[in-house]
């Protein structure tokens, strides 16, 4: 019997492992869904700022996705991406009021720190140690 349940355990502990490792791709829709609800919350936007700020990350998340899909040059790639970036950016700040303006700058100045740090977190725990 002890046998059994520990069979049962080992089979069903591998299924986890195996489904967990198994990530569904967002598509581009959900991608700006997700976006234009974090920025609905942390800039409070109005229902047409909503909308047109929507619109431009779905055109934004697709045109990464084609990205994606011509797995071309890895710096030509991510140029590209960053001049999308750029693009979608300065299109956001034409529909931002100017205190929200400051408040996305805000955010995206914590986010490159928050990476930055990260960055060098990964850095050190990577090194060779004596």
């Amino acid at each position: 019997m002890k046998k059994l349940i520990i069979i049962i355990t080992l089979v069903t502990g591998l299924n986890v492992l195996a489904n967990a490792q198994q990530q569904t791709a967002k598509t581009p829709a959900q991608k700006a869904a997700h976006k234009t609800e974090n920025l609905q919350k942390k800039l409070k936007l109005t229902a047409s700022q909503t909308k047109q700020v929507n619109a431009l990350f779905l055109t934004e998340a697709t045109r990464v996705d084609s990205l994606k899909a011509h797995k071309t040059n890895k710096k030509a790639n991510k140029a590209a991406h960053k001049a999308i970036q750029a693009q979608t950016d300065q299109k956001l700040n034409t529909i931002l009021t100017a205190d929200q303006q400051k408040a996305f700058a805000d955010l995206k100045v914590a986010k490159k720190a928050k990476h930055d740090q990260k960055k060098a977190a990964d850095a050190a725990n990577a090194a060779p140690k004596q």
